[in-house]
């Protein structure tokens, strides 16, 4: 099979993973449904979608990846057949890229990529390993400064408040109740992805007033279910615009984020990303835990550290994660 053959076959398998989601989505399946029943059938939550392919962006861009490994397995390493690639080329590409000097981000991109390869050839959990070896000679490479960092997004906390400042006063001007500023907040409050804010968030999330703060119930990545706190303030006004409307969710996401797009750019703002604000409000909790806890007598060591995972755990993460702490909090 030459070059050109391999690309075409790999662009009919990564339509075919797309077309398949497409199929289940019609049938009334969701993505929570099917990793629920991973770990039903296989006690692994990505039995069931490490061959799909959910968005036309990703199947864009992996297939402009997976076009590269697969010229250069051909061109380099003399593979005729797509079926023939293994993890012996898997790595052997990252090599190749890491000499040429790729960022962190564009490697992390092109391990995805291949692992996603790996699944549509059968041959997931071989690929799967070489991954998480990658991932873990990658954060090496940054701990050691041998790799640059991904640049991250990020806005001030001065930004932010002219932002949810921007916010009230159109949500104040639209003639129908809107509760973009108040979706802010909760990000800023309790370190929320957008979606967890918006779409998700309905009047059952509300559990109830503890003196001066609100519980919440977030149902984060995987249909994970974790609580959180906000001020009293904010509690009381999410709960009464729920109370004065019939609204099902608190806000629609696409519509949030295109408010905060354009309200963040009029403020001065560069960094128009919902994540940005998740990121700075998980920044800042951490500071403030770690200065709780050296009041306390902690070393500076032990008190960064215990900020440090005790802010992943709010993020919705297992605490021991340190690539998500090096994400959100370098």
């Amino acid at each position: 099979m030459g070059l050109s053959q391999m690309k075409e076959e790999l662009h009919q398998r990564l339509w075919g993973a797309q077309q398949r989601w497409f199929d289940a989505r019609s049938g009334g399946q969701t993505k929570r449904d099917l990793k629920i029943d991973g770990l039903r059938e296989h006690g692994n939550m990505f039995a069931k979608t490490k061959g799909l392919i959910f968005t036309g962006t990703t199947r864009v861009t992996y297939e402009r990846e997976l076009k590269r490994f697969v010229e250069y397995s051909h061109e380099v390493r003399g593979k005729l057949r797509n079926e023939d690639l293994d993890t012996k080329d898997f790595g052997a590409y990252l090599d190749h890229l890491l000499q040429r000097g790729l960022s962190a981000k564009e490697l992390n991109k092109v391990k995805s990529a291949i692992s996603k390869f790996g699944a549509l050839y059968g041959k997931a959990e071989s690929f799967a390993r070489v991954s998480r070896k990658w991932g873990q000679r990658i954060r090496e490479l940054l701990r050691n400064d041998e790799l640059a960092p991904p640049a991250r997004p990020h806005v001030t906390s001065h930004i932010r408040q002219a932002v949810v400042q921007r916010l009230e006063d159109l949500d104040a001007e639209c003639p129908s109740p809107r509760a973009y500023a108040l979706v802010s907040r909760l990000q800023q409050e309790a370190s929320l992805r957008a979606i967890e804010a918006t779409d998700r968030f309905c009047r059952s999330s509300l559990t109830g007033l503890f003196g001066e703060v609100g519980r919440i119930s977030v149902l984060g990545k995987g249909g994970r279910i974790r609580t959180a706190e906000i001020s009293r303030d904010l509690y009381l006004r999410i709960e009464a615009l729920f109370e004065s409307s019939s609204r099902p969710t608190l806000a629609d996401l696409r519509g949030y984020e295109q408010a905060l797009r354009r309200a963040t750019l009029a403020v001065g703002g560069r960094a128009t990303g919902s994540h940005s604000h998740r990121r700075t409000s998980a920044s800042e909790r951490k500071n403030k835990l770690y200065w709780q806890y050296a009041a306390q007598g902690l070393t500076p060591q032990e008190a960064r550290r215990i900020a440090v995972e005790d802010t992943v755990e709010h993020l919705g993460h297992s605490r021991t994660r340190r690539d998500l702490a090096a994400a959100y909090l370098t």
